[in-house]
């Protein structure tokens, strides 16, 4: 009897799938028992729903083998999805053409008011400066400001391009910067605080954005490093460079003679070029030479070598800078200096030696592209401040207590810095085609008391002082008086204790 009723329930079954009729769930029987026992999966109409909802954006990518069954149900049969009714919502789903993203048109940011400082060109009032997606669009006292543009008002501050932190530690990642970058970093938040918007990491630039990573690289393969201190290696880098030059030498009579239709013309061995890949980049403009140099002997050297041979050259330090100045401005070498580092001189020496705070003064004076960075590449969360790359316009001026003009100071941290790194073109002044990067400050740049307010990388608002748990308190901007005293994220109030009185613990009690 038992199997009489198994075989005839599985007949029904039969018959039912094959007339197209869907099944929740099939009656079974419980073989140690007499009595038939049928088990169903009750309904469940949230969980239901909710898978439904995965199916139909399983539908909208690639479909793979077996999608159409891992959509439905875990009750229903898996066959019952090449009977389904074409009035089913899933079939309905299937069917439907995948949405295509919604395209938002460019955005624009407007910044009105404020006292603008080119750095390229003269300083503007009373101008509007448009930025469509990331680039600045138009800059002038009658510009037409779309509908949708996000609008700033900065009346009574002023507007600097984004300062250039050469040599930067610390705040971006190594290349690929995109990859190795945490945008949520402290250092990365305190280096908008000050104003800094390009890094640049060993040979590579990128963008100091907090919380954002699109377009965080700027330009990699910036320089070729050089190592010019012993002998041994002064002699490689010149018997590399004259080898070089050979090569390029006969290359070029040989193109000339294969353009003259002479076919015996022998063309010069291309190892050359690739056994001394740094000189051939620097022999053909394709790369900058970047030095680490302090004393003046190798200064004198390094400007020679550079005449010589005719390639671009980048020091960093030049200590002794101001004593063979004019020998560096012949060269049409660029310096990244540090002015507040101090190089005692050489007791030893008759002659002049050591740093001297108009480095950057006379080495302006005699022509030399001079761009400013702190001594500390880093910014440092403990101990004395003031020196590191938070301070890079206080290092700036410096360098104007020295002799340096002020403009010429300004630049050094913006247009003469992204001149130095090669990325002139993208940034370090405020021209129509060039990044949306700025600092907006309550009062000239060089000032000790002044605050940057607002920091803009690509034309987004990064760093806004009123909002910000690290400043927000110290001389809130106008308008926002009233400061948030809860912060979700650190620094956190701090609020005093009454000491401990004797006897009850603390540091000078008994308890301890």
């Amino acid at each position: 009897m038992k199997h009489l009723l198994t075989y005839f329930i599985a007949g029904l079954i039969f018959a039912m799938l094959a007339s197209g009729i869907a099944v929740q769930a099939a009656p079974t029987t419980d073989p140690s028992s007499d009595d038939e026992v049928v088990t169903t999966q009750p309904d469940k109409p949230e969980k239901k729903e909710k898978k439904k909802r995965r199916g139909k954006r399983g539908r909208k990518g690639k479909k793979g083998k077996g999608d159409e069954s891992t959509s439905q149900p875990s009750s229903q049969p898996s066959s019952q999805t090449s009977s389904q009714p074409a009035s089913q919502p899933a079939d309905e789903a299937e069917s439907q053409p995948a949405s295509e993203p919604e395209d938002k048109g460019p955005e624009y940011l407007a910044i009105t008011g404020g006292i603008v400082h080119t750095v390229s060109g003269a300083d503007l009032r009373h101008v509007t400066i448009l930025c469509k997606d990331g680039v600045i669009e138009a800059i002038g006292s009658q510009v037409d400001v779309p509908e949708d543009a996000d609008v700033l008002d900065v009346s009574g501050m002023h507007i600097y391009p984004g300062l250039v932190a050469c040599e930067a530690r610390g705040i971006v990642g190594r290349e690929p910067a995109e990859d190795t970058t945490n945008v949520f970093s402290t250092t990365l938040r305190l280096a908008n605080t000050a104003g800094i918007t390009t890094v640049s990491s060993r040979t590579s630039a990128a963008k100091a954005s907090y919380g954002v990573v699109e377009n965080l690289p700027l330009r990699n393969d910036l320089f070729v490093s050089i190592r010019y201190g012993r002998t041994a290696e002064q002699r490689e880098l010149r018997e590399s460079l004259e080898k070089v030059r050979q090569y390029l030498r006969d290359l070029e009579q040989y193109e000339k003679a294969k353009a003259e239709g002479d076919e015996d013309a022998e063309k010069p061995d291309e190892s050359v070029a690739k056994e001394n890949q740094a000189a051939y980049k620097l022999l053909k403009k394709e790369a900058v030479a970047l030095v680490y140099a302090e004393e003046k002997t190798q200064l004198i050297e390094l400007a020679d070598l550079a005449t010589q041979f005719g390639f671009d050259l980048v020091i960093r330090g030049a200590s002794e800078g101001w004593i063979v100045a004019d020998r560096l401005g012949r060269a049409g070498a660029k310096v990244i200096v540090s002015p507040r580092r101090q190089v005692g001189a050489n007791p030893y020496l008759v002659q002049e030696s050591g740093n001297n705070i108009e480095n950057a003064a006379i080495l302006y004076q005699h022509g030399v592209d001079v761009a400013v960075t702190p001594s500390s590449s880093g910014i440092s969360l403990v101990g004395l401040g003031g020196r590191d790359m938070q301070h890079l316009a206080m290092e700036a001026a410096y360098a104007v207590r020295g002799g340096l003009p002020e403009a010429a100071a300004i630049e050094s941290v913006t247009l003469a810095a992204a001149r130095a790194l090669g990325i002139d073109d993208r940034v370090g002044s405020i021209e129509v085609g060039k990044d949306a990067d700025f600092a907006i400050t309550d009062g000239p740049l060089l000032d000790f008391f002044t605050q940057v307010q607002w920091t803009i990388v690509n034309g987004e608002v990064v760093y806004d002082k009123a909002q910000e748990s690290f400043y927000a308190h110290i001389r809130p901007r106008e308008g926002t008086d009233e400061v948030n005293e809860t912060y979700s994220f650190w620094p956190r109030p701090f609020k005093p204790k009454p000491a401990p009185a004797p006897g009850e613990g603390g540091r000078y009690g008994e308890g301890d």
